[in-house]
């Protein structure tokens, strides 16, 4: 929906498009705050009870299995989002390549 559609909702860049993608991004942050602090919060709740050396987390380097299923989750959220722009077409493309 369009920002336009909502009645009473204020444009601020002078677009309602833009405004719309603006208010995705202020969306985002929101959700990745949200994931940033329960993180931190599970990682202080780890190390309190001595399940993980203060730290580890941030020192850790990923091998073997894990570094590639990182790789391939990091390149897969890219493809998502870098490529939320491109046609349908060109979407299904890229997925099946």
């Amino acid at each position: 929906m369009a920002g336009g559609d909502v009645p009473n909702r204020p444009t601020y860049l002078g677009d309602n498009r833009l405004d719309d993608v603006a208010r995705m991004v202020f969306e985002l942050t929101s959700e990745l705050w949200i994931l940033k602090d329960r993180v931190l919060v599970l990682e202080d709740q780890l190390e309190r009870s001595g399940a993980l050396v203060p730290g580890a987390v941030d020192g850790a380097v990923p091998e073997g299995p894990l570094a590639g299923r990182l790789t391939a989750e990091r390149r897969r959220l890219a493809s998502r989002v870098y490529g939320s722009v491109l046609s349908s077409d060109e979407r299904v493309s890229a997925a099946l390549t």
